[in-house]
């Protein structure tokens, strides 16, 4: 079952990987050293915390890579999307509350949030749907069964509430089946569907259309933008071509929000200017050919739409996250994939990057 040939797999993106990792944890110092040690008297406490969770990353990358066979996850995928679901509504009776969400289990020694696992249990049934059940493709019925098991899904993860996570599963998984060859009419259909729902959901939160609000008229007048996003474009700004240096950040000096978890690619571009910030984004587009190519060369239909799905899950949330920073999409609570702070996201994004090394073994003649 196992192929330790180590030859076979692609090196390249498996040490790109890793840079980007501790290129994270490097940042995530950088970004939090001042706000832990004003606020918590640990001026390390969220670099202590993220070298634990990298160390965790790497080994779970590392399994996925090289000792479990892509192979599993088509044989357990209903199993895997079954166990997924249960813990995202158990989240809901047993989980903690932060900040107004329930979306953690604490364990005492680890907090966990099973939105991260649901992003990748989506993207293995989907892919094992489309190989079963290939001749449905084409037909309008062919979307019921995916969207019933999207719905399942994103419902209770809408409930916590969290909206960034439902909008990235049904955008990663429409993809998908767009690329499989799902009739487009469908998919628009069910994307118009996916945006009304998420109209209401917005009109049932104040603070959503306050964010919403602010994000419209800042289309026409940057001042009317919110604060961490005006506070976020002023540390990109500010950076210039070359940065203020490493560590030079003034932004994270408690100006702007969340600056080692949503809004870190701000102080990146503050710290390492242009050039550090088209860095990332050049290792998301890598990621992207990357994941395209491994497709290409896939054995079968699961694997190919396991590793588009993968790609896509990994390059639309780095999207996602970017815009936001950037004034282009309205507020989303969504880290950036393998720098931010974050456990579950940490781990569950390395392994899903595990799996498509997995895969990266397997090359067209």
């Amino acid at each position: 079952m196992f192929d330790i040939d180590f030859k076979k797999y692609d090196y390249a993106l498996m040490v790109t990987i890793a840079i980007a990792v501790v290129f994270g944890a490097m940042m995530v110092f950088s970004s939090s050293v001042i706000m832990a040690d004003v606020r918590w008297s640990s001026p390390y406490m969220f670099f202590l915390k993220q070298m634990i969770w990298v160390a965790i990353g790497f080994v779970a990358m590392g399994i996925t890579a090289f000792f479990i066979d892509y192979k599993f996850y088509r044989k357990h995928a209903k199993a895997i999307y079954i166990i997924t679901l249960a813990a995202v509504i158990a989240v809901l009776i047993f989980g903690v509350t932060r900040g107004g969400a329930k979306r953690w289990f604490n364990f005492h020694f680890a907090m966990f949030q099973p939105s991260e696992l649901a992003k990748i249990a989506m993207v293995i049934i989907i892919a094992d749907f489309i190989e079963r059940k290939k001749d449905l493709i084409a037909e309008w019925k062919g979307l019921i069964a995916p969207l019933v098991f999207l719905i399942l899904m994103v419902i209770p993860i809408a409930v916590e509430p969290d909206l960034g996570a439902p909008v990235l599963i049904a955008g990663v998984c429409l993809t998908m089946l767009f690329c499989a060859g799902i009739r487009i009419q469908a998919v628009l259909a069910a994307a118009g569907t996916g945006a009304l729902l998420m109209i209401e959901e917005i009109i049932r939160k104040p603070y959503r259309i306050a964010r919403m609000r602010d994000y419209f008229d800042s289309i026409i007048n940057i001042d009317a933008a919110s604060y961490q996003v005006k506070q976020s474009l002023y540390a990109l700004g500010s950076g210039g071509f070359f940065g203020k240096g490493l560590g030079k950040s003034e932004m994270k000096l408690m100006y702007l929000p969340e600056a080692h978890t949503d809004f870190i690619f701000p102080v990146i571009g503050e710290e390492l200017g242009f050039i550090g910030a088209s860095a990332v984004i050049a290792f998301f587009m890598y990621v992207f050919f990357k994941g395209i190519n491994i497709s290409k060369n896939a054995p079968d239909k699961f694997a190919q739409n396991l590793s588009l799905g993968i790609t896509f899950l990994i390059v639309f949330q780095a999207l996602i996250n970017i815009s936001v920073a950037t004034g282009i999409f309205p507020a989303k609570g969504l880290p950036l994939p393998f720098i931010s702070f974050g456990g579950t996201s940490l781990v569950i994004n390395m392994a899903a990057a595990g799996i498509l090394i997995n895969l990266s073994k397997y090359k067209k003649a």
